[in-house]
């Protein structure tokens, strides 16, 4: 196994790890990760669970490096083939995530996130349908592993919207080459995975 490879899996760890909780739908509050023995129950008492991914890389600014700095990020998370294992929220069945948050951050972990995410969500698959409402996210700012500012949004609350109150949690894996986070710095990331408010 080459030293690439090692870094860019476990960058990638890291940031499943973080996705886990807020962003897509399925926060599940500052914690990142769901222990094994209650993943099962999370399931099943999920409000909504999604599959999400980027609608272009999100992009960084200054780009993030080894090297702890302040980084602003921007992109869309598309929400996908949206289902409510409790049946709660039925009318949903995709939604789309806009975001634009800044933190302290390094390949490795991201503090102090500030910013603002918003989740519009319809009733017919890809975004098409009629509109059923705007959330408001709001980051979990203590800090989270992966590397932007971007993953505590998948670790935050909803505060307003649709399912206020709930917990949003996410699992992403990069679609994109993160090993030159390292090296010469990472400006753009693109994502896919899971994500359930509950």
């Amino acid at each position: 196994m080459t030293r690439g490879t090692r870094t860019e899996r476990r960058l990638a760890r890291a940031l499943m790890a973080a996705v886990v909780t807020a962003l897509t739908v399925g926060l599940a509050g500052p914690a990142a990760t769901a222990a094994p023995d209650t993943a099962s129950s999370a399931r099943t008492t999920a409000t909504l669970r999604c599959s999400m991914r980027t609608a272009s890389p999100v992009t960084f600014s200054p780009a993030v490096s080894a090297g702890p700095r302040t980084v602003t990020a921007r992109g869309t998370v598309n929400l996908n083939t949206c289902t409510s294992p409790n049946g709660r929220r039925k009318n949903i069945r995709s939604g789309a995530l806009t975001v634009r948050g800044s933190g302290r951050a390094t390949c490795t972990r991201v503090t102090g996130v500030r910013g603002s995410a918003t989740i519009t969500w319809y009733s017919g698959p890809g975004r098409t349908g009629r509109v059923v409402g705007r959330s408001t996210v709001t980051p979990a700012a203590a800090g989270v592993g992966g590397y932007t500012p971007l993953d505590s949004f998948l670790s935050g609350r909803i505060t307003s919207g649709p399912m206020a109150g709930q917990h949003i949690t996410g699992r992403a894996a990069p679609t994109t080459n993160v090993s030159s986070c390292h090296g010469r710095g990472l400006s753009s990331v693109g994502l896919r995975g899971t994500a359930s408010v509950s």
